[in-house]
């Protein structure tokens, strides 16, 4: 359950992404490094299913899971696997086409799956009944949010504060990024970017992918934890 944008910058782009999770699932303070066959791949790691909502491989690729994905589904008590443990299994398929083609998502609670890659830039779209591709643009700016916790209205309304902000004209700095998804919103703690509903659920952390000619970073804001990484690679 989560808010993801992307930002297209030049020579390259921006994810930025709020989890909103249970306050009780505990994640790492840190972000983790798992070797993959031949990638590396840097993730903050959920620490009940041991997958992630995030990850990076410099110079490959980036994912990023939101919940649900087009049609409403009624949950089962178990699945036969974590959707973020899929997030990273992705990394061994060398294209998006490929993981597509070839992967199990028999069983596996629906998601959607934003992928991008230097020639790629897709969702990978799951429902309990199919799974497909959407292609997108990758000199348009984008914003999801999770479809099992916000309704269409809801979500309508963050597509137009992204819409508002981006019509400012703010300067599209990891910083400036990071300020619009720890302040977008109405005032109202239920459905603004950084939410909280019922003591239970919350914004619980922000993670930022940076890849860019000069800068390749991935950070890491950790509010549970009250805790922060952050991690660059030479380009």
């Amino acid at each position: 359950m989560c808010t993801l944008s992307y930002i297209p910058v030049d020579e390259g782009y921006i994810f930025t992404h709020n989890r909103d999770e249970r306050m009780d699932r505990l994640s790492s303070k840190n972000i983790v490094q798992k070797q993959s066959g031949k990638r590396t791949i840097y993730f903050p790691q959920d620490l009940e299913a041991n997958g992630t909502w995030m990850a990076y491989s410099p110079k490959f690729r980036s994912a990023c899971i939101l919940n649900g994905g087009q049609k409403k589904y009624s949950r089962k008590t178990s699945y036969r696997k974590s959707r973020g443990l899929m997030v990273l299994e992705s990394f061994e398929a060398e294209t998006v086409e490929d993981f597509y083609l070839n992967y199990n998502f028999t069983d596996i609670e629906p998601f959607t799956l934003i992928l991008k890659g230097e020639n790629e830039f897709c969702a990978l779209i799951h429902d309990e009944d199919s799974t497909h591709l959407k292609h997108f643009n990758p000199s348009e700016k984008l914003i999801w949010s999770s479809t099992t916790l916000y309704s269409s209205e809801v979500r309508q309304k963050r597509e137009l504060w992204f819409e508002n902000w981006i019509s400012g004209d703010p300067g599209f700095t990891p910083e400036n990024i990071s300020k619009f998804h720890r302040s977008a919103g109405e005032g109202k703690e239920e459905s603004d970017l950084i939410m909280s509903r019922w003591g239970i659920l919350k914004t619980v952390s922000i993670t930022q992918i940076i890849e860019t000619q000069d800068s390749k970073k991935i950070n890491y804001w950790d509010f549970i934890g009250d805790a922060q990484d952050s991690i660059e690679f030479i380009s």
